[in-house]
């Protein structure tokens, strides 16, 4: 971050220039953003300005999905623009050859917005849409809660939440801006929709994009808004929809990490949600440059109450997803992991190829002979050397070993047979732990998070 110039010894800047993370191929930053030094009391701005600056990229896995799939010629609709970072971002990942609608409610915002724009001469790229998206056409008021944290109606605030005022706004739908613009209207699209909650409503208003055949992906926020009552059910019958339009749903494990996409359940944490077209193939991997271990923020962790971890398990059993948020959870998988790793190495000869699926925090590493070779598996990488893998989802590890050791991963698979048949095509020898079915009831087990129940 660089701040504005000023007299020496004279008062603060007043702003700073955050340049984009992500940059062209000379170097240079795609785009930058003015932040006044008084928003960055706002929670919200603090984090988006440090990521941007000091972390590799603010919500680096979803820019990175973004310029992965968008191409030469594409519209990208940016619903709950905030400050533009997105909007800015699709603009110049082909610039002058994408067209940006940027559709932000919040008045303070739309000045940002419209400054960033200005800022980086992308007028004739993005189009500032002064209003919020809903299922029709209207107005209703716009609660304040911080710059990121506005809901339509006041939709998906959690009670607790300070209140800093309303103001109504127009409210339009995203067919009737198609509507009013046909000559961009027939582009392939990529649609980001974050808007607090209100996701449900701006999907309905967008009925016939979505069946036009023209959306190549959908990014929508599974926020806290979802997690209980009338919101939830919306938000499930959201999804539905958006699943009968042919679209396969995607979140990655970790939000700031670069990572796989595993498929979407609809269980107890914030993240993205990533809805690919059926002639869209999703990427092995969305990889972040250097990427070292980051702790998991608290709304994207598992939640940890017996009764609501195990209601989480029935939900990954439903869909037989992988429990990304315990996976992604570094600090959380040191427990018993050295105990496991001693087990383990006691048990392999020096000098051996060693493949260590579900490597975790990689404790295994540590305790094997020095002659050993060691090639670390899993579903977020502790270590650039770690293959990326998701074993429910049919993403097996590649290369030949002495050994496969498999420790405190069988209990979570959906396929576990399917699994132990794919590794014995890396390894003429597993080394395996389980903690079996007892006398104890199941429900037990689903409180822990096993998915099967072998004794």
């Amino acid at each position: 971050m660089s701040a504005n110039p000023g007299e020496s010894g004279g008062p603060p800047p007043t702003a700073v220039r955050v340049p984009a993370a992500f940059r062209f191929a000379d170097g240079r930053p795609r785009f930058s953003m003015v932040v006044p030094t008084a928003a960055l009391s706002d929670a919200g701005i603090k984090v988006m300005a440090h990521d941007e600056a000091r972390a590799g990229g603010y919500e680096y896995p979803s820019r990175r999905f973004i310029d992965s799939h968008l191409a030469v010629g594409d519209l990208f609709i940016d619903v709950g623009a905030h400050w533009g970072i997105f909007s800015l971002h699709a603009a110049t990942r082909y610039p002058g050859q994408v067209k940006v609608m940027a559709v932000e409610p919040h008045p303070r915002n739309v000045q940002q917005l419209i400054r960033g724009v200005t800022d980086n001469r992308l007028e004739s790229a993005i189009e500032v849409i002064a209003a919020a998206a809903g299922g029709a056409p209207g107005t209703a008021p716009l609660v304040f809660n911080s710059t990121m944290g506005n809901s339509l109606r006041g939709i998906g605030l959690p009670s607790e939440a300070p209140k800093m005022g309303q103001v109504t706004v127009p409210v339009v739908t995203l067919d009737g801006l198609l509507a009013e613009r046909p000559e961009i209207a027939g582009r392939r699209m990529i649609l980001k929709v974050d808007a607090e909650g209100y996701e449900p409503e701006v999907m309905e208003g967008a009925a016939g994009l979505l069946a036009s055949g023209r959306v190549a992906a959908l990014i929508w926020e599974h926020g806290r808004a979802f997690l209980a009552g009338e919101r939830r059910q919306a938000m499930l019958a959201m999804a539905d929809r958006i699943a009968a339009a042919g679209f396969r749903q995607y979140r990655f494990p970790h939000p700031n990490m670069g990572g796989p996409l595993v498929p979407f359940a609809p269980t107890g944490e914030s993240f993205n949600v990533f809805a690919l077209a059926p002639d869209v193939e999703r990427l092995p991997v969305y990889a972040k440059p250097e990427s070292t271990p980051e702790v998991l923020p608290d709304p994207c962790r598992a939640p940890d109450a017996p009764d609501t971890r195990a209601r989480i398990t029935e939900i990954l059993i439903r869909h037989k997803a992988t429990d990304a948020a315990r996976w992604a959870d570094f600090e959380a998988l040191r427990a018993g992991a050295v105990e496991r790793a001693d087990l383990a190495a006691s048990r392999i000869e020096a000098g051996s190829r060693v493949l260590d699926v579900g490597a975790g925090v990689m404790a295994l590493r540590d305790v094997l002979a020095a002659d050993s070779v060691y090639q670390p598996a899993d579903l977020v990488p502790f270590d650039p050397a770690t293959q990326v893998i998701d074993l429910n989802d049919a993403r097996f590890p590649a290369g030949t070993f002495d050994v496969a050791v498999m420790l405190d991963v069988l209990e979570f698979l959906h396929h576990p047979k399917a699994v132990l048949r794919a590794l014995l095509t890396n390894a003429p020898r597993l080394l395996v732990s389980y903690r079996p079915a007892g006398d104890s009831p199941l429900s037990a087990r689903r409180r822990r998070g096993y998915v099967n129940d072998f004794t």
